[in-house]
């Protein structure tokens, strides 16, 4: 009886690890394509995105192995083969997308407009894919939450478009086509009402 107590109170906190880390990594692949929080410098952005794309779903792997348990050994074994497959398509797909970096802009992410709206900020981002992808605009509303880290809400991704031009409203703000041939943004305008805290 007494072992099976101290060997359950071992167990507790490599559950707690193994919850923590798998949870942590199902954020992070979800702040991938809806981001809420990010880093107000690019370079930092890209540097905590690599790491921890790339080690949180080993250190989940090593977190439920360590809980002792058969079947937990036998679900982190399992897991290595996706892992494995997905650790080389992280790797290759870095390696071709990079960081294009010019005097501290990423420019395949590059903000090109901006608006104030009412404490915070609506940003304009030019996306490029590389020579195989057409550019796309994704329109965030960002405000910060301390120096250096941005909460963020995505209003609009268009895809293809080159440009377009945001002016603040009394209830949000109004993008309009700059000539660019947005084939997502087919009319000459689009209203966008938006919250002071972004989410509220």
């Amino acid at each position: 009886m007494v072992v099976k107590a101290v060997r359950r109170g071992l167990l507790l906190p490599r559950w707690k690890n193994a919850a923590l880390l798998g949870g942590a990594s199902a954020m992070f692949l979800w702040q991938l394509s809806h981001p809420i929080v990010r880093l107000a410098w690019p370079i930092a952005n890209e540097l905590l995105g690599f790491a921890l794309g790339l080690c949180l779903p080993w250190m989940a792997a090593v977190a439920i192995f360590r809980i002792g348990l058969w079947w937990s050994k036998a679900i982190a074994l399992v897991a290595v083969i996706p892992l494995v497959l997905y650790s080389a398509v992280f790797l290759l797909g870095s390696a071709m997308t990079g960081f294009a970096d010019k005097d501290g802009r990423d420019l395949s992410f590059d903000r090109f407009a901006e608006t104030h709206w009412k404490g915070s900020e609506v940003r304009l981002y030019r996306t490029d894919g590389g020579a195989a992808e057409a550019f796309g605009v994704v329109i965030r509303q960002e405000r910060s939450l301390f120096p250096g880290v941005l909460l963020v809400r995505q209003l609009d991704d268009l895809y293809p478009c080159y440009a377009l031009d945001a002016v603040s409203t009394d209830v949000g703000i109004t993008v309009s086509d700059s000539g660019s041939e947005c084939e997502n943004f087919q009319e000459q305008r689009r209203e966008y009402r938006l919250k002071p805290f972004l989410y509220f």
